[in-house]
């Protein structure tokens, strides 16, 4: 078996503004899907922005970003809430991503950084009857 032409590691400290960058997201877009969500979701702690730009680019289906962003949730990584936000959003959609980090358990500072990066969305979604 052949050695991936790319590892997570190499892109810890990448900004996506390479040549190099064309060349991974068209070898990640050529990977079967579980090696490309293996890939980002391995990635994400090192460089949570270059695995959300992968993620938007890397055509995974709506299913399976909405199961990473259950796993990146359930890390409590607090420091990527703004970038989950702004990132997955766009992607998912607005009711089905805060209704994913509604279900989540969330620890107190994921949960706060996100209401605080949504202006209190996500306690909105977590009780629907406070409007």
């Amino acid at each position: 078996m052949d050695a991936p032409l790319f590892t997570p590691e190499q892109f810890v400290h990448y900004s996506g503004t390479a040549q190099i960058d064309v060349e991974l997201r068209r070898w990640l877009r050529s990977q079967v899907m579980s090696e490309r969500v293996d890939f980002i979701n391995k990635l994400f702690p090192h460089n949570y922005r270059y695995a959300l730009a992968l993620v938007r680019s890397s055509r995974l289906p709506t299913d399976e970003i909405a199961r990473m962003l259950r796993y990146w949730l359930s890390l409590g990584a607090h420091n990527c809430s703004q970038g989950l936000i702004e990132g997955l959003v766009p992607v998912l959609g607005e009711r089905r991503f805060w209704n994913i980090a509604a279900q989540a358990e969330l620890n107190p500072a994921m949960s706060d950084f996100l209401n605080y990066h949504s202006h209190g969305k996500l306690e909105k979604y977590r009780n629907p009857n406070l409007d």
